[in-house]
């Protein structure tokens, strides 16, 4: 005879699986969380399969690069001469048979005084992300958000060129010393979409 007080309780005993059982809605805990208790080892472990198929999800182009995409990741950092004008500090032509998108850029300058510095991002000329800057400079970008052009340093937007088109970035330094300024861009080129409605800024 077995010396342990707890086999006494063991008697009878059978393992429950819980399943999800959407067809049946008691109230309660049960309705929160849809399930029920079964010995069917088969009906758990169909369940279990069931609950374990992915769902395919698609992130917002604007935000996030699609799969299968080109992924895009250029830099550029100088030390610029002063006193310096309108250098031309990176250009990208957007290639043919897909459109280009950015999502994210960044800028480097580790000057201290905004009134001797300039970015101007340009596409065909026209200026780029009206709303970025100093609003009280005519928007004005002048100095980055961190030390470096790390991913926290960086900006998002939503830029898209198509083939063809040319993307800018000029510098200007006046400041009487040289400065190290540089510029990143984030993004990927899209074969799915041959045309889309040009977006300067955001």
């Amino acid at each position: 005879m077995s010396q342990n007080p707890f086999d006494r309780y063991r008697k009878g005993f059978s393992m429950q699986y819980a399943t999800a059982n959407p067809e049946q809605s008691v109230g309660g805990n049960d309705d929160v969380f849809n399930s029920m208790a079964t010995t069917d080892k088969g009906t758990a472990a169909k369940a279990a399969e069931a609950q374990a198929k992915s769902t395919n999800v698609n992130f917002p182009k604007h935000l996030f690069i699609p799969e299968g995409a080109q992924s895009l990741d250029f830099r550029r950092v100088i030390n610029l001469p002063s006193p310096n004008t309108d250098y031309e500090l990176f250009n990208f032509t957007a290639p043919p048979g897909a459109v280009t998108r950015f999502i994210s850029y960044g800028i480097f300058n580790d000057g201290d005084n905004s009134a001797n510095y300039n970015f101007k991002p340009l596409v065909d000329g026209s200026r780029i992300f009206p709303f970025h800057g100093d609003p009280a400079d005519n928007f004005k970008i002048y100095l980055g958000l961190g030390p470096d052009l790390s991913n926290t340093s960086l900006i998002p937007c939503q830029l898209y060129l198509q083939p063809g088109q040319t993307l800018v970035w000029l510098v200007s330094n006046t400041s009487g010393v040289d400065t190290s300024v540089g510029v990143r861009m984030v993004g990927y080129f899209d074969t799915s979409q041959q045309r889309v409605t040009g977006r300067f800024g955001g």
